[in-house]
């Protein structure tokens, strides 16, 4: 018993001694199971139109957690909650047995029951249940919050998600649409023709990003391993392997910093799709989220916290260098002197840039000034080949890839591309990213032999994506932190 008041305590041993109680009052209390005749939900939506003071003759069984209990001389009230919704349960006093009786007078908030009683309307027009008969199912041990939306402290409600679920209908409300949502995209990937496929989440190397990863050790082989950062290295081998369509569902791994919009741990659906290139994953993704809108039945005309974006087709696709060219109104293209746009940008800018090379300065403006402001959704292209190892070098335009970002209400919901099939160039990006390695940068990409020797059979022209659920649940939900739609989010210890 950690965590206890001196009140708490005594309330705890008092509901303890109850059980007992009820264990002595019959053979039959905390039965293993309990089959009921009816949800909530359903008895409400059925009878909800019935005239006040009536009673239907209707016996359902039920089952439920007590929310909470008033008492009115005779009659005795209480608020009886399932996974479906909440309804109200008569206690007639003049009703029922003595030994009926004495079950609720043990009852407290949050048990859990089973009753067996006629559903009716009272004269003041509340459906309830007149109870017949109940038996306990569970007994809790401690109380409910009373005044649980008048907590101030959001790391409370976290830390006793399982409570916040109770008596928080919109918490409980997030995480079914979050399910609903994951289903969708299964459905939805599936019916592309993709197969879902699973790749190891602990790897030997830290691949398919550039991330910082978790480090950890496998005993049996003696050897130093990762959790993943991405699926992307393991699935691109499957498209190696004959596999022209699979996707991934799944958690990846990044060791790095906690805000509204990031996790350490967070859900991600990556796709991949041979003989195809950026452009048709664009379609395919404004495809599977116009599907998930309307299968929800959710307008596509939507307000996030302050905002209000229109989700209606066809998305904007526009370059990178077109938005900080236009923000900045100075033209900046893949070939301009880094010197002379730097020295334009001196009166825009309120720190001095240390990018070296025109697509990382072009990169570095782009996050800094203009992809919080991107309120509809816009897939952004033209990312510069620095910043896109695994990405395909546009034959058009040199210096960007044809990679996309998806961007709304200033979030990033997901990343694209063309994926880099020369073996070679991909050997020789990796090297790069090995000495930013060496030289200290713990995100840059390691260097993956094993890899390079799998595109060295051959991999067909590919198109990939990443795609956020988290974000994209936090939108549809109207949520503004990751942590709201994670059902048990990272917290520090209390103590």
């Amino acid at each position: 018993m950690s965590n206890f008041s001196k009140s708490e305590k005594e309330i705890f041993e008092l509901r303890k001694q109850k059980i007992s109680f009820f264990n002595e009052l019959s053979s039959k209390s905390f039965p293993t199971s309990f089959e009921g005749t009816a949800d909530i939900k359903d008895i409400v939506s059925k009878h909800k139109d019935i005239e006040f003071g009536e009673h239907t003759g209707i016996d359902v069984l039920v089952k439920g957690r007590i929310l909470q209990s008033r008492s009115f001389g005779k009659l005795s009230f209480l608020d009886l909650l399932d996974n479906t919704g909440k309804t109200q349960l008569l206690v007639d006093k003049s009703f029922i047995s003595k030994k009926e009786l004495s079950h609720f007078e043990n009852y407290d908030s949050g048990d859990i029951i089973g009753v067996l009683g006629e559903i009716m309307k009272t004269k003041k027009g509340e459906l309830s249940i007149k109870v017949k008969s109940s038996t306990i199912l569970s007994k809790s041990l401690r109380t409910l919050p009373e005044k649980w939306h008048g907590l101030k402290d959001k790391e409370t409600r976290f830390r006793q998600r399982y409570l916040d679920f109770i008596v928080n209908p919109d918490s409980k409300r997030t995480i079914e649409t979050r399910s609903k949502i994951i289903n969708l995209i299964r459905k939805f990937m599936e019916s592309e023709g993709f197969i879902e496929v699973e790749t190891p989440i602990l790897q030997p190397k830290a691949g398919g990003a550039i991330a910082k990863p978790f480090e950890t050790h496998h005993n049996a082989l003696d050897l130093d391993m990762y959790l993943r950062i991405a699926p992307e290295l393991y699935l691109k081998r499957l498209i190696v392997g004959g596999f022209e369509k699979v996707f991934e569902l799944g958690k990846t791994f990044r060791n790095e910093g906690v805000d509204q919009t990031h996790s350490p741990e967070f859900t991600m659906m990556e796709s991949y799709e041979a003989y195809v290139d950026a452009n048709r994953v664009m379609d395919m993704v404004e495809n599977l989220c116009i599907h998930i809108f309307d299968e929800l039945g959710i307008e596509k005309n939507i307000k996030f916290i302050d905002n209000e974006a229109d989700f209606s087709r066809p998305w904007k696709r526009v370059s990178m260098y077109e938005l900080v060219s236009k923000k900045f109104k100075i033209e900046i293209k893949h070939d301009s002197d880094i010197k002379k746009i730097k020295s334009k940008l001196k009166n825009h800018l309120d720190y001095k840039p240390e990018a070296q090379t025109i697509g990382l300065l072009v990169y570095e403006l782009f996050e800094n000034y203009i992809e919080d402001n991107i309120i509809n959704p816009t897939f952004v292209i033209d990312y510069p080949v620095e910043v896109s190892p695994f990405a395909r070098e546009n034959k058009k335009k040199p210096g960007v890839t044809e990679r996309f970002e998806l961007f709304a209400f200033g979030s990033e919901l997901a990343n694209g591309f063309s994926e880099l099939i020369d073996s070679e160039e991909q050997e020789d990006r990796l090297k790069v990213q090995a000495q930013k390695k060496a030289k200290g940068d713990e995100e840059a990409h390691v260097e993956d032999q094993d890899y390079i020797e799998a595109l060295q059979y051959g991999l067909p022209p590919t198109g990939g994506l990443g795609f956020g659920v988290d974000r994209f649940v936090m939108i549809l939900t109207n949520n503004s932190s990751i942590r709201e739609v994670t059902a048990f989010p990272h917290l520090k210890p209390e103590n």
